[in-house]
């Protein structure tokens, strides 16, 4: 079994230096994202190498003590950190502490060259230059910082993306969902790594020496993680298509919340309704939140915080529903059933099959096809 595995993650490996090639190199769908999620990769492969090589040195030089390769763990959590925020347009935000961080990480990576140097000309290394103690104290010092900061990453980017799920469903009425689905798969399946790289440091910090099987257990999960990846890179164009990327740009004040927002005039909510009702903007399936503002003249603030206050939905949701009435309409008057169900979502302004589904489930609690 233990052989069965370690050829799985070996594959795995292989196959993360590819794929991040290609993220990182794609002319056809390059964007800043994608070459981070590459890089992101490739600092598995190289933990891989630094963990798993059953070879003890190369030219007399060891690649089985503390720093003799690059050690990248610190880099896990700051490019994964770095690619969620660019995809929900935060980066700007934790500026500071992405580069401060970078600067840790490549500092630790560039103990390796300081080592091969010491190598080189004298014959020896950091371990006869420091001894044991302090280089372990140290080497294992920036491991247990290095997960303590994955943990807290891996928190933040849970909050921000349900930020930008917000931000989506208050702007938007059906793009970007399947943009939204890819960051929680990827958000979660680094979940189990996470779980089994801690059970290896709390056993080492218990007095456990070596490495166990939970590390091949972890990087056994690193190889489902690099598989799931390649298989959305191929059945999933949009993961490698950065076009959507332009949501980023979206500014904090477009985000509206019950708190944040002032009373408004019922008036105005009367005419933003009967807009709505009487030219059918909804039939837009790319309409959005700013663009409907535009349209009638009233601030996208005010519209947000109307349907909220007095309808208790947000912009996704209001829209939705008047096509899933509009919907309705054309089912009762197509009473020889010509025309399919995803025609009529067409036609009512719905963009996609399951964002149809979704809206009628949610609101009516039964799937289009329940009304014929």
């Amino acid at each position: 079994m233990e052989r069965l595995i370690t050829i799985v993650i070996w594959g795995a490996v292989l196959q993360g230096l590819l794929l991040g090639v290609i993220f990182i190199t794609s002319k056809k769908h390059r964007s800043f994202a994608n070459q981070l999620l590459g890089s992101f990769l490739l600092a598995f492969v190289f933990a891989a190498l630094t963990d798993l090589l059953p070879i003890e040195e190369i030219w007399g030089y060891s690649i089985q003590g503390y720093f003799t390769l690059p050690e990248v763990k610190l880099l896990f959590p700051v490019l994964f950190l770095h690619f969620i925020l660019e995809k929900v347009g935060r980066s700007s935000y934790y500026g500071m502490f992405l580069k401060g961080h970078y600067f840790l990480a490549f500092g630790i990576i560039g103990i390796t060259l300081i080592n091969i140097i010491l190598f080189l000309f004298s014959g020896s290394s950091l371990l006869e230059y420091l001894g044991w103690p302090i280089l372990d104290r140290f080497f294992m010092g920036q491991q247990y910082y290095a997960f303590v900061l994955t943990v807290i990453i891996f928190i933040l980017v849970i909050k921000e993306t349900l930020r930008y799920r917000d931000l989506i469903r208050n702007e938007f009425t059906d793009m970007a969902l399947l943009d939204i689905n890819w960051l929680w798969q990827c958000i979660f399946g680094i979940a189990p790594i996470i779980l089994f790289w801690g059970a290896e440091l709390v056993r080492i910090l218990l007095g456990g020496s070596g490495q166990s099987d939970l590390t091949l257990i972890a990087y056994l999960f690193i190889a489902v993680f690099n598989y799931f990846v390649s298989y959305k890179a191929f059945t999933q164009q949009t993961l490698f298509d950065g076009s959507r990327d332009s949501l980023k740009t979206l500014k904090d004040n477009t985000t509206t919340s019950h708190k944040a927002s002032a009373m408004v005039d019922p008036e105005i909510c009367k005419k933003i309704k009967s807009k709505m009702e009487t030219k059918k903007y909804y039939l837009d399936q790319d309409l959005t939140l700013h663009s409907f503002a535009k349209e009638i003249q009233v601030a996208a603030r005010t519209i947000s915080s109307c349907i909220n206050q007095h309808l208790g939905l947000n912009f996704n949701e209001w829209v939705n529903n008047h096509r899933v009435d509009k919907s309705l309409e054309i089912i009762k008057a197509d009473t020889k059933n010509q025309l399919s169900i995803e025609g009529i979502g067409f036609d009512a302004g719905f963009k996609s099959r399951s964002a149809m589904y979704s809206a009628f489930q949610k609101k009516l609690g039964h799937s289009p096809g329940h009304f014929r």
